[in-house]
């Protein structure tokens, strides 16, 4: 009897190991792409919940409330060929540019509809950094388990520069690779000088105590 139940503890255990494959191995070695994120910071945004006499609520400049949460290094993955449109308005014919790509939900954030997204960075780009921000416009989540993706629809931005959100920053935040996690920037600084002390301490030692006849570490 218990040879039989040993079969069925198998094929759950090979249920789950595929879900962790899929959700979390495979989000994790895909190859990604770079960007720079302003994620809302819903606590500290101050929302305009009654009429206003001015016209509507502005998301940039020293009238808005909203505050961003900057991302620096965040990976995204499966970003799609930019598709095109042009829209005749009162101010001229208008270009916009459309593009979707994909966040694991491992990474601790969930998108937010007018976030923002910069492809390319100040320091990856340093003489020419000339590309625009994308809003995003839609977001659709894969399934309803703990572990997901987050595919998300973008649209270029007309007039909104780097300089506007950064003005508007509340805090500033960087993706570490090693544990595929979101930190502050002391924090982030604090654990890259960690792995660096660790990988040479790891190799002083491999270099000066270990016995390559034997295998062992000597002191």
């Amino acid at each position: 009897m218990s040879e039989y139940l040993q079969k069925f503890n198998n094929i759950y255990s090979y249920i789950h190991e595929y879900q962790r494959m899929v959700y979390e191995i495979y989000a994790k070695d895909v190859v990604s792409f770079l960007c720079t994120y302003y994620h809302i910071d819903g606590p500290e945004t101050i929302w305009e919940d009654e009429d206003m006499f001015a016209g509507s609520y502005d998301r940039v400049g020293e009238y808005s409330g909203v505050k961003w949460n900057k991302i620096l290094l965040l990976p995204i993955y499966y970003t799609e060929e930019i598709t095109t449109s042009f829209d005749g308005q009162d101010i001229g014919l208008i270009k916009d540019n459309e593009t979707t790509f994909v966040i694991p939900s491992l990474y601790g954030i969930t998108p937010l509809p007018n976030d923002k997204i910069k492809f390319e960075q100040d320091f990856l780009r340093p003489t020419n950094n000339v590309y625009p921000i994308f809003n995003v416009t839609g977001r659709e989540k894969s399934v309803n388990t703990d572990f997901t993706f987050w595919k998300i629809r973008v649209k270029v931005e007309q007039s909104i520069t780097e300089t506007q959100l950064d003005a508007q920053v509340q805090d500033m935040y960087a993706f570490f690779d090693y544990d595929k996690r979101i930190h502050t920037i002391p924090n982030s600084t604090f654990l890259t000088r960690l792995l660096v002390k660790n990988d040479i301490l790891r190799e002083r030692l491999k270099n000066i105590f270990h016995d390559r006849n034997s295998g062992y570490y000597l002191i």
